[in-house]
């Protein structure tokens, strides 16, 4: 468990017995990264004494890893914002973006991000906040963010989302009717040259694999949820737009100009399992009001 932001004990199962102290922790999932950072920047206890990672570990014994506490990031300083957290804890903070705030900052966007909010949120009760964002959305997208609080929380998340363990979901208003119920997407993705953060589809891109599902049809749009399975940048507005489809108000892929100023994508669902106890946690939100305005308008939905 999780006894302080950078602390973490452990306790040594009858079926670790015996084994090498490095053996354990990675039965753990403690990266090789992680260890070597215990080792030349934290402390690593057994039942409160120093130890080394060929100490042998026994039935019971509790196990201490100190991570080193990170240097306030100078490019990260805290902004009191508007933040809507749907769950925190030591480990892990939920937030619901608003639509127009960036995950962290950039250098179109150096200021006003999640991140800044959240550090300055988190300084009464932290002296060294640390950011790490387990997914991020679009500036303009709406809707779920994981972030990790600490290094240990944010492998074990990182590790969740390696191993698919870690499920997301989005809601979609795209042009057209699909006539496909429901598939997968599988094409690749490559940056488009320049300096521009758009996306294209290419057989030398990283492949890129997108599942679907159509929940309704709207006049001449189709409501989609959608579950990518890799976390390519701009995955699902490439991939919509590729088959004809781009999200209403997705200038850059093709979609018309919509009424609320941004393109129609909201991350409504996250599933994953915490990073201390290994308990299942599963969040569902509504649609973003300016979203579910444009789509009652366009057929009076019953979401």
């Amino acid at each position: 468990m999780v006894c302080a932001n950078n602390q973490v004990v452990l306790c040594v199962e009858a079926s670790q017995n015996g084994k090498f102290l490095r053996d354990f922790l990675k039965h753990k999932d403690i990266s090789d990264r992680a260890l070597k950072k215990l080792r030349n920047e934290g402390e690593i206890l057994c039942n409160g004494a120093k130890v080394t990672w060929r100490t042998i570990v026994n039935t019971g014994d509790k196990v201490v890893l100190i991570y080193p506490i990170p240097p306030r990031n100078q490019y990260l300083p805290p902004e009191p914002l508007d933040l809507s957290i749907i769950s925190e804890d030591e480990d892990i903070a939920l937030v619901n973006k608003q639509p127009g705030m960036c995950v962290h900052p950039t250098l179109a966007y150096p200021s006003g991000t999640l991140a800044n909010g959240l550090v300055y949120h988190w300084l009464e009760n932290n002296p060294a906040p640390t950011f790490h964002a387990v997914n991020r959305i679009d500036r303009n997208t709406s809707g779920l963010v994981l972030v990790a609080k600490n290094s240990y929380s944010a492998q074990k998340l990182f590790l969740q989302r390696k191993r698919k363990q870690l499920a997301r979901s989005y809601v979609a208003l795209v042009h057209g009717k699909i006539v496909q119920r429901n598939g997968y997407i599988d094409l690749p993705l490559e940056k488009c040259e320049g300096k521009t953060t758009k996306r294209q589809i290419s057989s030398t891109g990283q492949q890129a694999l997108t599942r679907f599902e159509v929940l309704q049809y709207i006049t001449d749009c189709t409501l989609i949820r959608l579950m990518p399975e890799t976390g390519r940048t701009h995955q699902i507005r490439v991939h919509l737009s590729h088959l004809g489809h781009p999200l209403v108000g997705d200038t850059l892929y093709g979609g018309s100009i919509a009424q609320i100023g941004r393109h129609c994508l909201h991350a409504d669902k996250i599933s994953f399992l915490h990073p201390r106890t290994g308990h299942p946690m599963s969040f569902q939100i509504p649609l973003a009001e300016d979203m579910l305005q444009v789509i009652t308008e366009m057929g009076r939905a019953k979401l």
